[in-house]
């Protein structure tokens, strides 16, 4: 885990705090050679269980007759052009 000196993280707290968000680890903070605090990411938890998807999807409002005929648009657009072929097949 890496370490920091408080006064440095002090100096830019900002682009700390961007590191610990962007590459999702956390940093000890250091005073005196002795760790004292730690930033870490938040690990977002959804209330939505897999068991519950089923019910959530069948809660969500209809497509109103715009929005039906715009996904059929969409679908009719994308089979005209080929599929692109993805690094991670």
């Amino acid at each position: 885990m890496p370490r920091v000196s408080v006064s440095d993280a002090q100096r830019d707290l900002t682009a700390l705090v961007n590191q610990v968000v962007s590459r999702g680890v956390s940093v000890d903070l250091e005073r005196d050679e002795r760790v004292v605090a730690r930033i870490s990411p938040v690990r977002v938890e959804s209330k939505l269980k897999v068991g519950d998807l089923g019910a959530f999807l069948k809660s969500l409002p209809k497509l109103d007759d715009d929005s039906v005929e715009f996904v059929k648009d969409v679908r009719d657009i994308r089979r005209e052009f080929p599929r692109e072929d993805s690094p991670w097949d």
